[in-house]
């Protein structure tokens, strides 16, 4: 009977994983994104993360400790900085919104572009999904 109970288990188990396959799901992130937590204008004094000179742990240089320690909040309150566009790394963890569709075939419902429209400055992006070349160098 115990040999019979040891075998059982493994056996059931080897069948039950063999038997599932994983599911051939796409991610779809169409939709309207809002940051999870209100942000205001003071969000770099008092957002969360590590104290502004402490480098534990990230593969910096003396110059990028020099930028580190160089930085200062209120350079953002400048009126100079005031309308200055952030960079695409910052924009989605930034206090706006984004829009996300996809654009596709309407006969064979490929997938051709999804598109993404952030609130600020009205910025609009585009994902060609279709296989088309990249654009020229010289390109916009």
């Amino acid at each position: 009977m115990g040999l019979l109970h040891r075998l059982t288990v493994p056996v059931l188990l080897m069948a039950m994983f063999s038997m599932s396959v994983p599911a051939f799901a796409q991610v779809d992130l169409t939709g309207i994104w809002a940051p999870f937590r209100p942000y205001d204008e003071d969000e770099p004094e008092r957002g969360p993360g590590p104290s502004l000179v402490e480098f534990v742990g990230l593969p910096i240089n003396d110059y990028a400790r020099q930028w580190g320690l160089a930085y200062r909040p209120g350079r953002l309150s400048l009126p100079e900085h005031q309308c200055q566009v952030h960079v695409v790394e910052y924009i989605h963890r930034g206090p706006l919104q984004v829009r996300i569709w996809e654009e596709r075939d309407p006969i064979t419902h490929q997938l051709i572009a999804i598109h993404e429209a952030i609130s600020t400055y009205e910025q609009k992006r585009t994902i060609w999904m279709d296989g088309r070349p990249h654009p020229p160098e010289y390109a916009p």
